[in-house]
């Protein structure tokens, strides 16, 4: 009876103090609206710090911010999960400025490279936060959107960013033409450098090796840049390296092969979070 009791005293305590998820539809701005759930921690202060969790092609914002809501259970952090509905957002992975194949879009006020300061902006003002900064995860599609939205954005409050698993990447070659390179896109060498010079981490699930999986881009460029999404990965990350070096900058990008894990977001999640977490 006694266990039974302490069984029923933890399961209470933990749903007591258990994050929850709020919902609100985000209209500030000149695009339409979009969907946005959060999880705010028990109390804030001058130290709580915002992470947003992009989703990917599934656009199932909710279920990748319950993904993280274990690991953030006692941290001080508000974890932000933006929905760019296909209706409205169709090409969010490429930030709404190309599609797929490489059509550059016109609409530049549908361009999401000013979404997450936006976000960031209503979010600290809503909360009363004090931090200047704030960081990015994505896994899947959404890691797709992080890296492009790093890369070509003119945001400089970054901290820490970390990807998971992209489909295929958009590397820092102006011979290649966007979303697969950067060609005809004037990206500065301040820009390069900032991106180049980011705590950034690049997790790779070693499982996440199918080049038949169901909802791998098969394009010929994608293609090039690697088998699947492991190898594509590697490749992503050798390239930031190689011009690392060339640009003799300081190097704070990270790898980390993330044994047995596929194409899995909560297994993901539990990898970078040590990254994104780690001081918080």
């Amino acid at each position: 009876m006694k266990q039974l009791f302490l069984f029923f005293l933890i399961l209470f305590t933990c749903e007591l103090f258990a994050r929850q998820i709020e919902e609100t539809t985000f209209s500030y701005w000149d695009k339409p609206d979009a969907k946005i759930f959060y999880s705010i921690p028990d109390s804030i202060n001058a130290n709580t710090k915002i992470i947003f969790i992009m989703h990917g092609a599934s656009r199932r914002a909710k279920k990748y911010l319950n993904d993280w809501l274990p690991m953030a259970n006692n941290r001080n952090v508000v974890l932000i999960a933006p929905e760019f509905s296909e209706e409205f957002y169709p090409e969010y992975i490429y930030l709404m400025m190309s599609t797929q194949k490489g059509k550059l879009l016109k609409n530049e006020s549908l361009y999401l490279t000013d979404s997450l300061g936006l976000l960031f902006d209503y979010f600290k003002a809503k909360l009363k936060l004090s931090t200047t900064s704030f960081r990015l995860y994505g896994h899947s599609g959404g890691s797709q959107f992080v890296h492009r939205y790093l890369l070509l954005s003119d945001e400089t409050r970054v901290e820490k960013a970390a990807m998971a698993n992209a489909g295929f990447y958009t590397f820092a070659d102006d011979r290649i033409s966007y979303p697969f390179g950067i060609k005809n896109l004037n990206i500065s060498n301040e820009r390069l450098e900032w991106f180049l010079r980011l705590k950034g981490g690049i997790f790779l699930g070693d499982a996440d090796n199918d080049p038949k999986h169901h909802s791998l881009p098969l394009m010929r460029k994608a293609r090039k840049q690697g088998k699947h999404r492991f190898e594509r990965g590697k490749n992503f990350f050798n390239n930031l390296i190689k011009l690392g070096v060339e640009k003799n900058l300081p190097f704070r990008w990270r790898y980390q092969s993330v044994p047995d894990i596929a194409h899995d977001n909560a297994g993901m999640s539990l990898a970078a979070s040590e990254f994104l977490l780690e001081d918080l």
